[in-house]
C-alpha cells in the first residue's frame, strides 16, 4: 500500500526520523500495511477475537485499524465487542502512554485511506480519531516533530470531521494563492505524494467540483483543478487521478461554456489540460468514457475549431496563395454550426509547419503516404452526411457521401494518396470536367466559393450569403 503522509506509518517517514533523534516516538521502518493488517487479524483470530485476552501483543492492539477492513470483504469490522473495546477503552487509555503518537499513526492512516462516512463503524473510528488527535498531549507531541504541519490540518481545517473535513480541504486548496503549488501545500502539511490518492482526498476533490459556476468559470479554478487531477505530472506514468469523477470533472470545467464562448486564454488552457488528461474526445473515446454528451460536444467543437485554425496557419507558413479565402469560406460554415468534424492530413513540409504552429505538440494529424508536393495538406471536414477534402496548393476540393465505401475514415494516423483522391459521384463541375473535384479559380471574385456554396446548398440544404464567405477588405 502506498504512503500517504511523511510522518506516521505509511504516512510519516519524516516524523519517524525526527522522533528518533528527539528520543520520543521511534517509529522505525514503515511496515507493509497489507501484511500488518493480515498479521494483526490472525493475532486476534487465535483468541477468537476476544477483547479481554492477554495473548495479543501491545503492537497488535495498536495495529487494529489496519485490520478492520481487509481485501475480500473480511477483517475485524464484524467483531463488534473487539472493535468497541479498542475504540472505547484501548484508544483513550493510549493517551496516557509515554508515546501516544505510536497509536495515532494507524488511526489517521485508516481514517484517510478508508474514508467512508456512511459506514457506522467508520463513523465511530472517525470520532475516536478526532478526539485522540485533538488531545493536548498528542498535539504537543506532534509539534515536537517534523510533522508539525499536520496540526493545521487537524485543528484549523478540522480534517478529522468526516462531514466537513473534505469540504474544508477543498476550500483551502481552491483559495490558495495561484503561485502556490499543491506540492508546496502537501509538504507544508507533512504529507507524502500518495495522499492525493486516498479516499478522503477523492471526496475532497468531488466537493471542489461542486463550486458555484462563477467560480468554475475562472482561470484560477481551472488551473488548480487540473493540477489536482493529474497524477505524476510530466512523467511517463502521468494519468488522470480520479477516473470515478471523470464525468463530473469534465462537466464542472466545461458546463459554464455550454451556451457561451470563453475567453481565448481559458479555452486554450482547458483544451491543453483536457487533451493531456483525457485525450481528444473525437477519437479517444476511452478517455471520455461516461462523460456527458454536452461536455464532449463542447470540447469536440473547440478542437474542431483549433484543428481548422492550425490548417489555415499551416497554409500561411507554406505560402498557399489563397489561404485567407479558404479560411473565410470554411470558418463561415463552422461558426454557423454546420461543421461537425475536422481532421488534417499533412505532407512533410506541412507537418514541419505544424511544429511552428503547435509548439506544445497537442494536435494530432495524419501523414499522407505517396508522391505529393511536401508542402501539400488536406483539410477534411464533415458537414451533415458529406465529407469534404480540401487540398492545398492548387489542389482540388472534393466531396464524398459518408456512406460511400470509398470515404476515408476520420482521425486515422495515415492515408494512402488514393484514399484522399477518391472516386465520387458528387461532382462540383456538373459533368463538364473529367475530374469531379473543384479547382480554386477566381478566389478574389468569389468564383469557386460561389460554386461550392451552391453545391452545399443543393446537397445539404445549407445556405450562407456569399458575402459571408469572402474576406473583408
Amino acid at each position: 500500500m502506498e504512503e500517504l503522509f511523511t510522518p506516521l506509518p505509511q504516512d510519516f517517514e519524516k516524523l519517524a526520523a525526527a522522533a528518533s533523534v528527539k528520543r520520543s516516538s521511534n517509529f522505525g521502518k514503515d511496515p507493509d500495511l497489507r501484511t500488518v493488517g493480515e498479521r494483526t487479524y490472525q493475532a486476534f483470530a487465535l483468541v477468537e477475537f476476544s477483547p479481554l485476552s492477554d495473548a495479543p501483543r501491545q503492537r497488535d492492539w495498536r495495529h487494529i485499524p489496519y485490520a478492520l477492513w481487509l481485501e475480500g470483504d473480511h477483517g475485524l469490522h464484524p467483531h463488534s465487542p473487539l472493535t468497541h473495546h479498542y475504540l472505547d477503552v484501548a484508544v483513550p487509555q493510549a493517551l496516557q502512554s509515554r508515546r501516544p503518537l505510536k497509536w495515532g499513526r494507524s488511526l489517521l492512516h485508516t481514517y484517510l485511506e478508508r474514508f467512508t462516512p456512511e459506514d457506522a463503524l467508520f463513523q465511530k473510528l472517525a470520532q475516536s480519531t478526532r478526539q485522540f488527535f485533538q488531545d493536548k498531549r498528542v498535539l504537543d507531541a506532534l509539534l515536537e516533530t517534523q510533522a508539525g504541519g499536520l496540526t493545521r490540518l487537524i485543528t484549523t481545517i478540522d480534517i478529522l470531521d468526516p462531514i466537513n473535513g473534505p469540504i474544508q480541504v477543498a476550500n483551502d486548496l481552491l483559495t490558495m494563492p495561484p503561485e502556490k503549488t499543491l506540492l508546496q501545500w502537501q509538504e507544508h502539511h507533512a504529507l507524502t505524494h500518495s495522499f492525493w490518492l486516498n479516499n478522503f482526498c477523492r471526496q475532497a476533490f468531488a466537493q471542489a467540483l461542486k463550486a458555484p459556476e462563477d467560480v468554475r468559470a475562472t482561470l484560477s479554478y481551472i488551473k488548480r483543478m487540473c493540477e489536482w487531477a493529474i497524477h505524476d505530472a510530466g512523467t511517463p506514468t502521468q494519468r488522470f487521478r480520479y477516473p470515478i469523477w471523470r464525468d463530473e470533472f469534465a462537466f464542472a470545467l466545461l458546463s459554464p461554456w455550454f451556451e457561451k464562448s470563453p475567453p481565448q486564454e481559458i479555452k486554450n488552457t482547458l483544451l491543453s489540460k483536457l487533451l493531456s488528461m483525457l485525450g481528444d474526445p473525437r477519437h479517444n473515446h476511452a478517455g471520455w468514457l461516461g462523460v456527458r454528451k454536452e461536455a464532449i460536444d463542447t470540447a469536440s467543437r473547440w478542437l474542431t475549431g483549433r484543428t481548422m485554425d492550425a490548417f489555415f496557419e499551416i497554409l500561411r507558413h507554406t505560402d498557399d496563395d489563397i489561404g485567407p479565402y479558404r479560411r473565410r469560406f470554411w470558418e463561415a460554415y463552422f461558426h454557423a454550426g454546420h461543421i461537425v468534424d475536422a481532421w488534417i492530413a499533412l505532407g512533410e513540409d506541412a507537418a514541419a509547419a505544424l511544429e511552428k504552429v503547435d509548439t506544445h505538440h497537442e494536435l494530432s494529424y495524419a501523414k499522407i503516404l505517396g508522391k505529393i508536393s511536401p508542402n501539400q495538406c488536406v483539410l477534411m471536414l464533415r458537414i451533415g452526411n458529406i465529407l469534404f477534402c480540401d487540398w492545398s496548393h492548387q489542389g482540388r476540393l472534393r466531396a464524398i457521401p459518408m456512406s460511400n465505401k470509398q470515404t476515408p475514415k476520420l482521425y486515422v494516423s495515415a492515408y494512402e494518396l488514393f484514399q484522399l483522391r477518391f472516386p465520387t459521384p458528387l461532382d462540383f463541375n456538373q459533368g463538364l470536367s473529367d475530374d469531379p473535384g473543384l479547382l480554386h479559380h477566381g478566389s478574389e471574385l468569389g468564383q469557386w466559393q460561389e460554386t461550392a456554396r451552391d453545391f452545399i446548398s443543393q446537397q445539404l440544404g445549407i445556405t450562407i450569403p456569399t458575402a459571408d464567405l469572402m474576406p473583408n477588405n
